[in-house]
């Protein structure tokens, strides 16, 4: 990591508010790639990103699948997810949902801290830093 350089993790729900067409989450995404700034998801994300938005939004999952496949993963890097990650993950599992869990493991395992998320449950979670629109 460059000095100055932050790498964002991106949690599913900037991701679906962008597929949704949220104008605020459209010009904070498009602010992050033009810092120049490295942005990362999991696989997980992008499961929840598919199910929610038809759950929520009503949008197909094939546009959702497109939308991914255009928007996001020419510009996020996908992080795995393994047993290591469930490993680190049991110490969080009841301070957060299990998602939300695997989700601060795959940042941890990856030298990560910083997440994009509305979700404040990742407040709990000290050695995690929560940004959302702008209040980095």
């Amino acid at each position: 990591m460059s000095l100055g350089e932050i790498y964002y993790v991106l949690g599913s729900n900037v991701l679906i508010y962008l597929n949704a067409g949220e104008e605020n989450v459209i010009k904070f995404f498009r602010d992050l790639l033009m810092r120049k700034n490295r942005l990362y998801t999991d696989v997980l994300v992008l499961d929840e990103v598919i199910y929610i938005s038809r759950k929520k939004y009503g949008i197909r999952y094939e546009d959702t699948i497109k939308f991914l496949d255009d928007v996001v993963l020419p510009y996020v890097k996908v992080l795995g997810i393994g047993l290591m990650e469930y490993e680190v993950s049991k110490k969080y599992i009841g301070i957060l949902k299990p998602s939300d869990a695997i989700h601060v493991a795959v940042m941890l395992n990856n030298g990560m801290n910083v997440i994009v998320s509305e979700d404040k449950d990742f407040d709990k979670v000290n050695t995690v830093k929560r940004v959302w629109l702008g209040n980095e």
